[in-house]
């Protein structure tokens, strides 16, 4: 069994799970309405933490301001927080630390900002590094960087490294900061809200942004020797592509859909009390998952959702809101959902403004992101959900790698054979885009690491087809798994450049989309029709990359995996090898 160990949350609710979950129960935010803050021309609603109480925390644990990053000192004092009376040992080799970030340390990219930090702190791999170097560990940290649904999917990654035995405990930490770079991206969009959002309301204008950091600690339990009575457990957990679109949600809630049936398959539901959904107060995503759970028979089960306390936390709100969730369960409620008054959704959802009694040792946790991604994950006290099986065992795939792509910014080599090019950089992948592919004029507006992921797929998928398999045989449950260093580094660094200074401030909404690194697995998805799991990983090296393929291949339902090394260091420096794997029964 895979138990929850440990915990801890900071928000600027405060220092804590249990404080945290008590402020929400008694209906706290720290939502404000800012104008001007960052000389941002639009006001915005967030909830921001109050550096003082940070720094005096910090002093606390020792962490040095001068050393870390703002981000790396909230990383670093959830965990170590979380860890304080657990025993672990975090310098073990069978420690794993997994940090879950949508932006990591992108607001450093600002000129303006007070303290110059040596740029390799810029990527999310090195502020991951200097996290786990501050616990001494000696493995390498795994970083989840999946859009919204970051927190949910570094959960399942945690299962995964579990069950493989490789590991005896997972450190999840989600966190992520404001900066005018996030802000401004999200009001390029028009997802902001002027006033505190109202998540399912009839009157809800959108999104708050927010502020924390929240670690959840798992291990592998032995059952016999622990008492696991009142111990949470994750069930199950799933990651779906809608393939719809790579900026909004599937009308029919098609990802959220096949998330949902593959985590509640041959379990029995009974003791399940609630649902805590996303509930961003978007128009669209509040729709689609009232469509959801319209689709999948769970109308009439309570839900709720957390937006109005904390605003969106972005990377951590899926760890936040997990532990939340446990924490209210334990309480015997299911939370109200702060700013809800009139349902403003076309299904039915079972949503109220007020705290309910509810029984039952069960939960489910939902949510969605950009790049047509979603998640489903399925957690219950004391292993009282039975399954067809009893457990998950680390199943013995049989698996066949059929075809590889190699790409740099001088060479396009496919299965070993060396194409003919033209050019270098971002003008060799033009020539292959006219030569090879040619019907896709979404192309030309990419960042580069999605030209580049995109291309490499795409010659792949050819050289399946070559081989008899056409693209068209059913592979809509095939999932795509990119793992690189450099994330969106240059899509981060051409957007900057358009809100660098308030006489030119122009935030464009399709180049912040790009800066979100699994859009490229978004792309793919929705080109070919995959409905299976997209995931973005960030590691410093491709060590270990078929290893993480190959987990995602273990996942019920998936018998395909396209994926690999995506890394883009600046445009015209490049590198992808990616290639396909096939459970044995799927060639």
């Amino acid at each position: 069994m895979i138990g929850k160990l440990a915990d801890y949350i900071v928000s600027p609710l405060g220092m804590g799970t249990r404080v945290n979950y008590e402020a929400v129960k008694a209906g706290q935010t720290r939502l404000r309405r800012y104008e001007g803050l960052w000389g941002l021309p639009e006001p915005f609603v967030a909830s921001l933490l109050d550096d003082n109480l940070l720094a005096s925390a910090c002093r606390a644990e020792d962490i040095d301001v001068l050393r870390y990053t703002r981000f790396e000192r909230l990383a670093i004092l959830a965990a170590a927080r979380a860890l304080q009376h657990t025993g672990i040992r975090p310098e073990s080799s069978e420690v794993l630390f997994i940090l879950a970030s949508t932006k990591g340390n992108v607001g450093l990219l600002d000129e303006r900002q007070g303290q110059s930090w040596p740029s390799g702190h810029l990527l999310l791999t090195e502020a991951a590094r200097q996290v786990t170097g501050w616990f001494r560990n000696p493995n390498e940290p795994l970083v989840v960087c999946n859009a919204c649904i970051s927190g949910m999917d570094a959960q399942l990654e945690a299962m995964r490294a579990l069950e493989s035995g490789r590991y005896r405990q997972a450190v999840v930490i989600g966190v992520d900061v404001l900066s005018p770079f996030i802000v401004s991206g999200f009001q390029s969009l028009k997802a902001l809200s002027a006033e505190p959002c109202r998540p399912f309301d009839e009157d809800r204008t959108g999104l708050n942004l927010g502020e924390a950091a929240a670690c959840v600690v798992y291990g592998l339990v032995d059952e016999v020797a622990v008492d696991i009575s009142e111990m949470w457990s994750v069930v199950d957990a799933a990651v779906r592509n809608d393939a719809y679109h790579v900026s909004s949600p599937s009308k029919t809630a098609e990802g959220a859909c096949r998330a949902l049936r593959s985590v509640l398959a041959e379990k029995d539901l009974s003791g399940l009390a609630f649902v805590n959904v996303h509930g961003t107060a978007t128009l669209f995503n509040d729709e689609m998952e009232a469509v959801a759970l319209d689709r999948m028979g769970l109308s009439d089960l309570p839900a709720n959702g957390l937006k109005g306390y904390f605003g969106h936390t972005l990377g951590a709100a899926g760890v936040l809101e997990t532990l939340i969730s446990m924490e209210a369960l334990d309480d015997g409620i299911v939370l109200a959902t702060r700013g809800f008054e009139y349902p403003g959704v076309s299904r039915r959802i079972n949503i109220s403004a007020e705290h309910r009694p509810v029984a039952g040792s069960a939960f489910l946790k939902l949510m969605a992101g950009f790049g047509g991604c979603n998640a489903a994950l399925l957690f219950c006290k004391g292993g009282t959900i039975p399954t067809a099986c009893s457990s998950r065992p680390w199943e013995a795939v049989s698996e066949r790698v059929s075809h590889t792509v190699h790409l740099t910014e001088c060479e396009a080599v496919v299965d070993g054979r060396f194409l003919p090019v033209e050019g270098q950089g971002q003008a060799l992948l033009k020539f292959l885009y006219q030569t090879y592919v040619g019907d896709y004029p979404k192309f030309y507006k990419m960042d580069p690491l999605c030209k580049l992921g995109f291309l490499a797929s795409e010659l792949l998928l050819q050289a399946e087809e070559k081989e008899g398999q056409s693209r068209f045989i059913p592979c809509e449950d095939r999932a795509v798994v990119m793992v690189g260093r450099s994330a969106s580094i240059c899509a981060d660094r051409a957007y900057q450049q358009t809100i660098q200074s308030a006489d030119d401030f122009y935030p464009s909404p399709s180049a912040f989309i790009y800066t979100l690194p699994n859009i490229v697995t978004g792309e793919i998805a929705m080109r070919n029709h995959y409905h299976g799991e997209t995931t973005c990983l960030l590691q410093e090296t491709p060590a270990n990359v078929h290893s993480l393929l190959s987990r995602a291949l273990r996942a019920p339902g998936i018998q395909s995996v396209l994926g690999g090394w995506l890394d883009v260091a600046d445009p015209d420096r490049f590198e992808a090898t990616i290639y396909i794997i096939n459970r044995a029964n799927h060639i």
